[in-house]
């Protein structure tokens, strides 16, 4: 049995290179581990739900600024691909671009650029927050994170157990899913018709078999500014209940990656007893020379080594719980 290991991005434009970097480092530094194949050990799915806001906001930008711009939105993009793939040098030149004051004729919005940036990245947090009046979006992200646990199981298996590794708002779409899967549970359908027809009935697509959860520069902090005359005290539950059914002394763990510098990640044990209980915040240093010590660090959890290397190692110690409990079975 493999074990299914899931990335969910956070706010990002439409990059099907977005997972390079970090999907090759995790599988590095679990091979220095084990000495196993990861190809052997590991089925690794990607959640890219940035598509589903890609139109919208193309739809925005394209009402406000001539066609002519589309060369300089390209660049714009290329620019963050870059920046995922862990290269620091890019932000120099991006931030040239990002910084372009006029775009137009009289009426057209200056800084073209920086209105890029805040319209597919602020507008990303902007769009998932949870509408009763209108589901669509937030609906259409859980569908997309149920459609990739449905891919995950065909690669793993029914009852594979399962790490998700969540970047930025990701952590809090990663809690969100699996939280309403487990009050599902306990009788509390928080679930859409649309996300629940998306789901499939094996244990890993219910979430049974969740294991391992790393959130990294987690906001998740400032989501709980929408509850405050709430008590913080019912956070998802890592390792799932249901695990010691499907896979007896595996256990999990949650752990939390923040560095002091990113200004949107914040350790979540202040939260509320319940919250320090269940997740071990642990600080890091993210980035190299250009960006160590400054907030542009957050994109850069993805390609430190000093981020996946703990992951990596935490997923061997998992395999080699499994193998031997397959041994022993056998």
């Amino acid at each position: 049995m493999k074990l299914a290991v899931l990335f969910i991005h956070g706010v990002e434009v439409d990059d099907p290179g977005l997972y390079d970097t970090a999907t090759r480092l995790l599988r590095e530094q679990f091979v220095e581990h084990t000495g196993a194949r990861a190809e052997d050990a590991l089925a690794i799915e990607t959640v890219n739900w940035a598509a589903c806001l890609e139109g919208a906001e193309q739809r925005l930008l394209a009402a406000n600024y001539p066609e002519r711009m589309d060369g300089y939105w390209r660049r714009l993009h290329e620019g963050i691909h870059a920046v995922n793939q862990g290269h620091e040098s890019a932000l120099l030149p991006l931030a040239f671009h990002l910084m372009r004051p006029a775009a137009g004729g009289p009426g057209t919005p200056h800084y073209p650029g920086l209105r890029w940036l805040l319209v597919n990245f602020i507008g990303d947090a902007i769009a998932y927050q949870l509408n009763p009046a209108d589901r669509d979006v937030y609906t259409s992200i859980h569908q997309k994170v149920a459609e990739a646990l449905g891919r995950l199981r065909a690669k793993a298996g029914d009852t594979a157990p399962l790490c998700v590794i969540a970047h930025s708002l990701g952590s809090v779409i990663a809690s969100n899913y699996f939280y309403d899967l487990q009050q599902q549970r306990l009788g509390r359908d928080l679930i859409e018709d649309s996300v629940r027809q998306a789901q499939g009935p094996s244990p890993l697509e219910r979430g049974e078999t969740l294991s391992r959860l790393f959130t990294l520069g987690n906001p998740m902090a400032l989501w709980s500014l929408r509850y405050a005359h709430a008590a913080l005290d019912r956070p998802l539950t890592v390792p799932d209940t249901a695990l010691a059914t499907h896979h007896p002394g595996l256990g999990g763990e949650w752990v939390n990656f923040h560095d002091a510098d990113d200004i949107l990640a914040w350790p979540l044990a202040p939260l509320s007893d319940a919250y320090r209980a269940q997740v071990k915040d642990v600080s890091v240093r993210v980035g190299g020379p250009l960006v160590s010590w400054t907030p542009l660090v957050h994109p850069f959890y993805w390609s430190d080594a000093g981020v996946m290397g703990p992951i990596g190692q935490s997923l061997a110690h998992a395999w080699a719980r499994l193998r031997r409990a397959s041994e022993k079975a056998a």
